[in-house]
C-alpha cells in the first residue's frame, strides 16, 4: 500500500528533475565566438591605421593650404583724356596682341588744337630763320666796313709817315735856308720860299695824322654797329625760348591727340570692358581690363604656425578646382614681410583689454607650371607645399 508522503515525494522528484541537472554550453562554441571578436576589431584598427595614414604623412610632411587663388597682372586701361568713343572692338574673353586697338576716342577737338600749334612753331621758325639771315647780312658787311676802316687806317698812317718825312726834308732846308742867310749867301727870297715849303710840309703832316683819327673813327663806329648782332642774338635767344615753350605745347597737343587711341601694352585677354562706343569718358574713366594669360601666379595666406616649415623655393604640388583630378606642379617664389591683419585698411587693435588670440596669416606667393593651360585670375587652388626639403 503506498502512503501518501511517498506519492508526494515521488512526484515532486519527478518534476524537479530536469531543473538540477541542466546540460552546460559547449565550450569550443564559446572559444570560437572570442577569437571572432579579436579578428573583427583588429580588422577595424587595420583599416583605420590604413585609412588615417596618408593624412598622417601629409600631416607632417606637407602644409595643406585649400582657400587659395590664381592671381595675375590684371591691368585696368583708362582714358587720359575727355572725349566720346567711337570705337570698342574688344569683348569680354577676346585675346589682344600688343599694339592692337582697345578704344578709340573721337580726335575732333585735338587735331585743330594741335594744328593750331603747329602754325604757331612754322611761324616762330620764319621768324628765326630771318633773324639769322639779318645777323649773317649785317656779319657780312660789318666784316667788310671794318677791312676798309683797317685799310683806311693803314693809308692814312702810311700819308702820315710821308708827309713826316716832307716836314723833316723841309725843316731841314729851311734850317740851311737860315744858315746861307745869315751868311749872306742866299736871298731872302729863298729863305721865305723854305719857310712856306715847311709850313706847307707841318699843314700836310697834322692833316695825315687828322685822317688817321678819322679812319680810326670810322672803325670805332664800325665796332659800335657790330652791336647789332648782340641785339640780333637776344631777338633769337628771346624767339628760341618762345620757340621751347610752343614745342613743349606741341608735344603736349601730340600726346593728348596720341592717348585717344588706346593700344594694348602687351598680349593679353580681356576680362571685362566698362564702355560703349558713344559714351563720353574723362579722364581716369575704366575703359576695360586685361591680364598676360602665360604669366600667372598664386597668391595663398598660410598659418604664421605653418611659416617656419616653409623656405623660398620650397616645391608644391597644386589642384585646381576647374580641373578635377589635374595636378600642376610650383614651387614658393616669395613670402611676405607682414600678417595680412597688418595691410588691412581698418586694423583691429585691442583697446578694451578683452583678447582673443587668432592665428594669424602670412601671404606667399606660389609659381604654377601652366603655361598651355587656361588659368584665369580669381580661380579657387588647393596647395600643398613639400617641408621635407
Amino acid at each position: 500500500m503506498v502512503k501518501m508522503d511517498d506519492i508526494k515525494t515521488g512526484t515532486a522528484a519527478t518534476d524537479v528533475a530536469p531543473v538540477d541537472t541542466p546540460k552546460p554550453p559547449p565550450l569550443p562554441r564559446r572559444r570560437h565566438t572570442r577569437w571572432t571578436r579579436l579578428i573583427v576589431f583588429g580588422g577595424v584598427v587595420v583599416i583605420a591605421v590604413w585609412q588615417a595614414s596618408p593624412w598622417l604623412a601629409a600631416r607632417f610632411t606637407q602644409v595643406h593650404i585649400n582657400d587659395a587663388r590664381i592671381a595675375a597682372k590684371v591691368v585696368t586701361i583708362s582714358s587720359e583724356v575727355a572725349g566720346r568713343v567711337t570705337a570698342m572692338p574688344v569683348l569680354v574673353g577676346d585675346t589682344m596682341e600688343e599694339g592692337g586697338l582697345v578704344a578709340a576716342i573721337d580726335p575732333a577737338y585735338a587735331q585743330p588744337q594741335l594744328d593750331a600749334v603747329l602754325s604757331r612753331l612754322a611761324a616762330t621758325d620764319a621768324q628765326l630763320a630771318e633773324f639769322r639771315a639779318r645777323k649773317a647780312l649785317l656779319g657780312k658787311q660789318l666784316s667788310a666796313r671794318q677791312d676798309a676802316a683797317y685799310a683806311g687806317i693803314a693809308a692814312a698812317e702810311a700819308n702820315h709817315e710821308a708827309s713826316l718825312a716832307n716836314l723833316t726834308n723841309a725843316r731841314t732846308r729851311h734850317e740851311r735856308a737860315i744858315k746861307l742867310a745869315n751868311q749872306k749867301i742866299t736871298s731872302q727870297q729863298t729863305l721865305d720860299e723854305s719857310q712856306a715849303a715847311l709850313d706847307t710840309a707841318a699843314q700836310q703832316e697834322r692833316a695825315a695824322f687828322a685822317a688817321i683819327e678819322s679812319a680810326r673813327a670810322n672803325l670805332a663806329i664800325v665796332e659800335a654797329d657790330g652791336e647789332q648782332i648782340n641785339v640780333l642774338d637776344s631777338q633769337i635767344a628771346s624767339a628760341l625760348a618762345g620757340r621751347a615753350g610752343i614745342e613743349a605745347d606741341r608735344s603736349l597737343k601730340e600726346i593728348d591727340l596720341a592717348h585717344r587711341t588706346i593700344i594694348a601694352q602687351f598680349d593679353g585677354i580681356v576680362d571685362g570692358t566698362f564702355v560703349d562706343v558713344g559714351e563720353y569718358v574723362t579722364p581716369g574713366t575704366r575703359i576695360a581690363m586685361y591680364h598676360a594669360p602665360d604669366d600667372v601666379w598664386i597668391d595663398a595666406n598660410v598659418k604664421e604656425t605653418d611659416l617656419g616649415k616653409l623656405l623660398v623655393g620650397s616645391r608644391a604640388s597644386i589642384a585646381v578646382d576647374a580641373f578635377p583630378g589635374r595636378k600642376f606642379e610650383g614651387k614658393v617664389v616669395g613670402m611676405g614681410g607682414a600678417a595680412t591683419s597688418q595691410l588691412a585698411l581698418l586694423p583691429s587693435p585691442n583697446p578694451s583689454g578683452n583678447f582673443t588670440k587668432v592665428t594669424q596669416r602670412v601671404p606667399i606667393r606660389v609659381s604654377i607650371n601652366a603655361s598651355e593651360t587656361e588659368l584665369r585670375p580669381g580661380m579657387m587652388v588647393e596647395v600643398y607645399i613639400d617641408v621635407t626639403d
